[in-house]
């Protein structure tokens, strides 16, 4: 359904709440990768690869920006996940380093 085609704001919100739905799931699933990619990193340094962020946020703008949504607005999503994940994959790390 394209929200043009919507009747009503009951519609529009559950076409909301299924693409919701869909991004929490793919986020789920982005962790899991970046979990195991805990498991090929040598440093913290290598965690954190602030070289590598800075490609992913700028391949994001354009992406965006090529899907006609706001680059802004996906670059601070990104940071946001990005920043979350870093810390996580770094604790994971650890104790994978610990053994």
């Amino acid at each position: 359904m394209i929200p043009e085609h919507c009747n009503n704001i009951e519609e529009i919100r559950a076409a909301i709440d299924t693409i919701d739905h869909e991004i929490v799931r793919l986020i789920g699933r982005r962790a899991g990768f970046v979990k195991a990619a805990a498991r090929f990193k040598k440093s913290e340094t290598a965690v954190r690869d602030e070289r590598r962020v800075e490609a992913v946020i700028e391949s994001k703008r354009k992406l965006a920006a090529a899907c006609d949504v706001s680059p802004e607005l996906i670059e601070a999503v990104y940071r946001t996940m990005i920043g979350y994940f870093i810390n996580e994959e770094l604790e994971h790390w650890k104790t994978l380093t610990a053994t």
